[in-house]
């Protein structure tokens, strides 16, 4: 027989060392856990945790649509149940259109047909802007609606990426330097806009490393001060390209409007409030002073001139702020989170008061 202590001697692991095929097992082990981990962030929590620019496919004309493989999206890449059918109002707009924060059943189009009982189709998506609107608009009409709301949202809508344009041939829209297309993703980035588990960490991160130079206090309320400066900078006409863009946005709108009126559809305008304005405007109610920097007097500005243009060009429209804000201070007053922290998309009873106002712009077009 052979030695048994030379059999041992070749065959037990030397110390310090780990089986490789427990290190598998672990990995693979770790690897299971992160994906049932990705899975159920991405089932239980609200639409879409993951970030602005997940969930996208390519689109020729509007640059991307929502991927129909989720199970909130539709054959045509919007936040339906289905695309097929007649519907009785089409909304366009951005991410508060689609519904940031929340389940399909809180988006404010869904809250608007549930109040109205109407059927609505929602074709916004998270990071459209003026440019995007008038050929969603041309889409709307495949839908055979009766009419067509754009939710605006002016602190937002103007420096933002554009998409092509050749659809909109004879609208003298003017080409625009600087500042609207957007620069490519960082990693770190790419992680947080595709995976649900990195966007949490990124979240805790954030809510861990917040301070007072990060953000301001204002009654309690907490608001990022880079959204303040970049708010002011998008809002700003006295920026040549924010006034660029504006104008454009103007020429655009009366195109939708006669575009849609030819083809005997009505069209309506929702203005919706920034978080930031909304904070301001709650402050001076309570008299709470605002801390020195806070400024959204250019968003103002922009909604004011807006404002001026629809009512002298005979365009329905309404501005959402009051009924926005009465529903920010019924919730803070039960001190119910009304926005998430550094986000300015609110949670349901934000995108109910956008159903309120664009229910009460409907029974004025009516």
């Amino acid at each position: 027989m052979g030695n048994p202590d030379k059999f041992e001697k070749h065959t037990a692991m030397k110390p310090g060392k780990t089986d490789p095929k427990n290190t598998l097992l672990l990995s693979i082990s770790i690897l299971i856990s992160l994906v049932i981990l990705e899975i159920g962030l991405r089932t239980l929590t609200p639409f879409p945790i993951h970030g602005e620019m997940a969930n996208r496919v390519a689109h020729p004309v509007l640059g991307y649509t929502l991927d129909p493989a989720n199970g909130e999206v539709d054959a045509d890449g919007f936040r339906n149940a289905t695309a097929d059918g007649h519907y009785d109002i089409v909304v366009i707009g951005d991410s508060h259109t689609q519904g940031f924060n929340v389940k399909p059943g809180d988006s404010w189009p869904r809250q608007l047909a549930d109040m109205l009982d109407v059927a609505v189709y929602n074709s916004g998506i998270g990071g459209y802007n003026i440019y995007h609107y008038p050929y969603l608009a041309e889409l709307a009409k495949e839908k055979s609606p009766a009419l067509v709301l754009l939710a605006l949202l002016p602190s937002n809508d103007l420096l933002r990426s554009t998409p092509a344009t050749e659809y909109l041939e004879g609208v003298p829209v003017k080409a625009i330097e600087g500042r609207l297309e957007q620069s490519s993703a960082s990693l770190k980035e790419i992680l947080q806009n595709n995976l649900a588990i990195a966007s949490v960490v990124s979240y805790l991160n954030k809510k861990r490393t917040s301070n007072k130079e990060n953000y301001y206090d204002v009654g309690g309320q907490p608001v990022q001060k880079k959204r303040i400066t970049s708010h002011q900078g998008y809002s700003d006409l006295s920026d040549p390209v924010v006034a660029t863009s504006f104008r454009n946005s103007l020429v655009m709108l009366s195109y939708i409007n006669s575009n849609l009126n030819q083809s005997g559809i009505k069209f309506g305008v929702i203005i919706l409030p920034s978080r930031e304005l909304i904070i301001q405007e709650w402050a001076k109610a309570r008299q709470i002073p605002l801390p020195d920097g806070y400024l959204v007097t250019h968003e103002e500005a922009l909604i004011g001139a807006y404002t001026e243009y629809f009512a002298n060009a005979d365009i329905n429209f309404l501005d959402a702020t009051p009924y926005v804000l009465e529903a920010f201070q019924a919730d803070t007053q039960f001190a119910t989170v009304f926005y998430p922290r550094g986000n300015g998309h609110p949670f349901a009873s934000g995108y109910q008061s956008y159903a309120r106002a664009a229910a009460t712009l409907i029974r004025r077009i009516n």
